[in-house]
Order: structure tokens, then C-alpha cells, then sequence
């Protein structure tokens, strides 16, 4: 036995002489600290009625939203599609809006804009209607102060909203009133392309852009102010805001809190030599956000080109940049914004084209999001030929484990460490004893003492019928850690959080069409717990095999 012991110390001794070339390596790749690189699930959704682009897409009243825009030909399309019943739905805009400006509006109701005034791009418009997404309706109702396209918008107070930016024309600021009239405000120092806006603490809206209005880059940016005066920001003598080739949503990239008067916001900049990073904009402050790692710039598949502002899931506390490359990838640049400093991840689709494409995301509920209108760049004609492509990218927890693990380099030693004295446990092993033998019971009755307890809360308090649910809230409600519910139901079920309390809200939404069923498919989801439909059809068809139609059909009858 003493020979055994000294044989297997020896084995330790020699691996761990062996490893140090390994964990040193490790090291040295740790304090690289580059960016993972993580591959994502994507679903393609069913098609849009027309192939478009240059229009507007939004999430409003539960639906997904396309406005607008222009189609084959580089042809404007006076219509708009809202994805409903798993299908999309035609309507009849009074304008086509082909890179007019929308505002989702606190009212519920749409502002549509602006835009392109004749085919291929040319000319603006001032024209102006409201898109009411309960009724589905469409009204025309007024005209901007000055012609634009290519602007940008955002809500105030009241329903007043603030304009500015424009296409080859004069720009300026001008405000809705709320109800009929667009009022000049103030000439601006420095016309722009899509510029973003960002509000202040002290109730001021702030404009920063990287193109002039005739597509030019800027020598020098001055911040522009709705009610103070411009000024220079110090960051941007060294770097610029990131061109968006897409409408720009004004709170798209808001982190912050308004109840605390916390106005924060994040921008992807660029410098000179090429390199990303990530602005925090706070008040009148410009500074870049530390980061565990520098945004990478290039992929496996070559150069990574980024094309849109932060989309901020605040629900999560990360965000968004959108990226492609010459494959046809879609890249999501991850920024875990609350970690100090933000966590960054890169994630990648496959390839959804056979080149680079752009494409207009939506951020849904649950943190995923849409791709609207995804269409290869052909440096001649991909204006003449939109595609009406829909795209899901899933950010779920099988996909965000995945990037924890990218960075997992130093744990391979420590993997191999742990190997050798399992082994070692082996050897020096005597036989099991029957105690030794019971001592997985314990923790078996734990897991089922603890999965009762929260089966019992599933049946009697229904936490599950809220779409803002998470592991935390389950765990503060059974006295316990969001580790332990986890590992319960993963032990117990095999499914993940996520998975287990969709499986509930699917059951749910069965028994509703079951007993009611001229319920309206939009209150089945929502009195469910799902944020939108766009989840609710993925999840049902991937629990059931079928859409809820089809599974409606199939029930013969209320009790069957």
C-alpha cells in the first residue's frame, strides 16, 4: 500500500511538471483577453408579402412591424406587414416612407415620416401619417416643417417628438406638437445623416452624427443640444460614431434608469487605424466603456463590418451590434454592459447569404432578435433587389453558456488536476462499504424534496403567466438560490429554466384554446405569459410539432 501511495504521488509530481508549459499558456491566453467568437441558432421565419428595404420595423401591440420602404426595381411600396396567426398581413399605407423616420410612440399609436420622395432614392417628402395597431388603420394627417429623409426622431413628453437629420437638403430641428403641427425649433451648426439622438438628466436631447447630409465624413463633431449649446466632446478627437447604414430608433440604446434620472446610452465608435470600441454616453459625458477584451474586427471568416447602433436588451443588462461579413454571416456583438468591465461576446450565424448583407433588427421581449429584410450588398444593384427574408437570432441559455466556456483555456489544467486525483482516489480505494454506497441518497431526496416544492408553486401560484419571470424570482419565492432551482430542474427534468416554464405556459395555452376557443390567438399568448407572438409560435411548433391554427383544427372538441 505504501509502494501504491508513493507510485501515484510520483505520477502527480511528474503531470504537474508536465502542465506548466500548458498552464502557462493558459495564462498568457487569459491576459490576451480576447473576445470568444460563439455560433448561434437562427430560425428563418415565413416571408414577407413584398421584398423590402429602407422601411421601418417595430414590435406594437404584440406584433412584429414593417412599414414602408422600397421593393424590386428600387421601387417605393405604399404598404406595410404586421406577423400575426403565423403569417403575414398585407396593408395599404397612405405614404411609402422609403427611409422615412417611425416613433413608436408611449400612446400605443406609430408616427411614419419623411422619406424619399420619388423612386430610386431621389428627392424628400414631407409627408406625415399615425398608424393606429389595433385597428390596423393608417392615417395621413399633416406634413413635416421641412422636407427630409433619412432623419431621425424622438419622443419627449406628452406625445411631442423631436426631428433632425436629412438627405442631400437643409436640415435643422422641428417638433410635433402632440397632435397636428411640426414647428421649426432651431438651425443646427452641422447637418446630418442619421444622426443619434440622446437625452439628458436635466430634460435636454443631445445629436451626434459621423456623416454630414451629403454622405461626407465630418473633419471635426460638435454635439448639438435641443435647448444648450453645441459643444465638443475630448472622445471624439480620437474617435467617431459608428455609421449606421439603418433608421435609428431614438431609445434603441438607453441603459439607463429615468426613475432615478439616470440617462445613459451606449455608442459604437471607430478610430482611425479601424478598431471598435463601445462609448458610454451619460449626460454630457462622452468616455469609452472598459471592456474585458478589444471588439474583435475580424473572424475566422475574415473582416467583420459593423452597421448598427446598440440594440440594449435592459431586461438582461447586455446588448447588441450588429455586424457582417463577406460570407454572408450576421455577427452579434454581445456587450454584457453591467459587468465591470463588459463582458464581450461574438456571436455568429451561419451564413444566411452567399455574400455581405444588411439587415434591420428588432429587439423583442424575451431578448432575442428579428432580422427584417435581410439583402446582399452588390455594389450595383442590391438596392434593386430587396429580399423579404425574416430571421430569428435565439439567444437562449444554451447559446450564452456556450460563450462562458470560450474563455475556459486555464481550466484545462485544472480539468487534468482534477482527473489525476479521481484517479488517485481509485487507486488508494478500498471496497465500498453499504454507507458508502448511500451516500448520492441524500442529495436525490433533496432534488425531490425541492422539485416538489416547486412543482406545488407552478400549480398553485401560476408564476409562470408572467412573461417577466425569472429564476431569481422562483428562487426568492422558495427561499432558496437561483443555482439550486436550476440544478433542481435540470436533475429532475432534463430541461432547462427557460424550457420548464415554457412547457407550462404551452400546457396553459392548450387548455385556453381547448375551453375557449374563439379566444383571439393574441390573448391565448399574452394571458400565457409570452411577451410576443413571434415566441409563442416558435416555442408552440417546438413543443407541439404544430402552429396554434393547426392545433385547434386538430381538437375535436371544448373537452376533448
Amino acid at each position: 500500500m505504501i509502494n501504491a501511495i508513493k507510485v501515484v504521488k510520483t505520477i502527480i509530481l511528474c503531470s504537474l511538471l508536465a502542465m506548466l508549459p500548458l498552464l502557462a499558456q493558459a495564462d498568457a491566453k487569459a491576459k490576451e483577453k480576447t473576445c470568444p467568437i460563439v455560433r448561434i441558432e437562427t430560425e428563418k421565419l415565413p416571408g414577407l408579402n413584398v421584398p423590402r428595404s429602407g422601411h421601418s420595423a417595430f414590435i406594437v401591440n404584440g406584433e412584429l412591424t414593417v412599414v414602408g420602404g422600397h421593393t424590386s426595381g428600387f421601387k417605393l411600396t405604399p404598404t406595410a406587414e404586421y406577423f400575426k396567426d403565423g403569417r403575414w398581413h398585407l396593408l395599404q399605407t397612405v405614404y411609402p416612407h422609403d427611409g422615412g423616420f417611425s416613433v413608436v410612440l408611449q400612446s400605443g399609436k406609430v408616427l411614419l415620416a419623411g422619406g424619399f420622395k420619388d423612386n430610386l432614392g431621389i428627392g424628400q417628402s414631407y409627408e406625415v401619417e399615425m398608424y393606429d395597431p389595433v385597428a390596423h388603420r393608417f392615417d395621413g394627417f399633416g406634413c413635416l416643417d421641412q422636407k427630409r429623409a433619412s432623419a431621425a426622431a424622438l419622443e419627449l413628453d406628452s406625445g411631442r417628438v423631436l426631428i433632425t437629420g436629412n438627405w442631400y437638403a437643409d436640415d435643422g430641428m422641428e417638433v410635433f406638437d402632440g397632435h397636428h403641427r411640426f414647428n421649426h425649433l432651431k438651425p443646427i451648426h452641422q447637418p446630418r445623416y442619421l444622426p443619434h439622438l440622446f437625452r439628458t438628466s436635466d430634460g435636454d436631447v443631445m445629436m451626434v452624427g459621423f456623416l454630414d447630409n451629403r454622405g461626407k465624413k465630418l473633419d471635426s463633431l460638435i454635439v448639438e443640444r435641443m435647448k444648450g449649446e453645441a459643444f465638443r466632446a475630448p472622445l471624439f478627437d480620437n474617435w467617431r460614431p459608428l455609421h449606421c447604414e439603418i433608421p435609428l430608433h431614438g431609445d434603441d440604446s438607453f441603459i439607463g434608469d429615468r426613475e432615478k434620472g439616470d440617462y445613459a446610452y451606449l455608442l459604437p465608435v471607430r478610430n482611425k487605424d479601424g478598431q471598435v470600441a463601445i462609448a458610454e454616453v451619460r449626460d454630457t459625458v462622452f468616455s469609452l466603456l472598459p471592456t474585458d477584451s478589444p471588439v474583435p474586427t475580424v473572424s475566422p471568416w475574415g473582416e467583420v463590418y459593423y452597421y448598427s447602433p446598440f440594440y440594449a436588451d435592459r431586461l438582461h443588462q447586455r446588448g447588441y451590434v450588429m455586424g457582417c461579413d463577406s460570407t454572408g454571416r450576421q455577427y452579434a456583438l454581445c456587450v454584457e454592459y453591467a459587468r465591470v468591465p463588459a463582458q464581450l461576446t461574438l456571436y455568429h450565424t451561419d451564413p444566411l447569404t452567399d455574400t455581405i448583407a444588411l439587415t434591420i433588427p428588432v429587439m423583442t421581449d424575451d431578448g432575442n432578435l428579428i432580422l427584417t429584410g435581410v439583402k446582399p450588398i452588390d455594389k450595383y444593384n442590391f438596392n434593386f433587389n430587396p429580399t423579404s427574408q425574416i430571421w430569428l437570432l435565439c439567444f437562449n441559455e444554451e447559446s450564452l453558456t456556450a460563450a462562458s466556456h470560450a474563455k475556459g483555456w486555464l481550466w484545462v489544467g485544472l480539468c487534468l488536476v482534477v482527473l489525476i486525483m479521481i484517479m488517485t482516489g481509485i487507486v488508494l480505494r478500498k471496497k465500498p462499504s453499504p454507507a458508502s454506497k448511500q451516500t448520492s441518497e441524500p442529495q436525490s431526496i433533496v432534488d425531490d424534496e425541492l422539485m416538489n416544492r416547486i412543482i406545488q408553486l407552478m400549480d398553485t401560484k401560476k408564476p409562470y403567466l408572467s412573461s417577466e419571470l425569472k429564476v431569481s424570482d422562483l428562487a426568492n419565492m422558495l427561499g432558496t438560490s437561483s443555482r439550486n432551482i436550476s440544478d433542481c430542474i435540470k436533475h429532475s427534468t432534463d430541461k432547462t429554466f427557460a424550457n420548464f416554464i415554457n412547457a407550462y405556459r404551452i400546457d396553459y395555452a392548450k387548455q385556453l384554446m381547448r375551453l375557449q376557443p374563439n379566444m383571439k390567438i393574441t390573448e391565448v399568448f399574452l394571458s400565457s405569459g409570452f411577451a410576443n407572438e413571434t415566441t409563442f409560435f416558435r416555442i408552440f411548433k417546438a413543443v407541439t410539432g404544430m402552429t396554434p391554427n393547426e392545433w385547434k383544427a386538430n381538437v375535436q372538441s371544448p373537452l376533448s
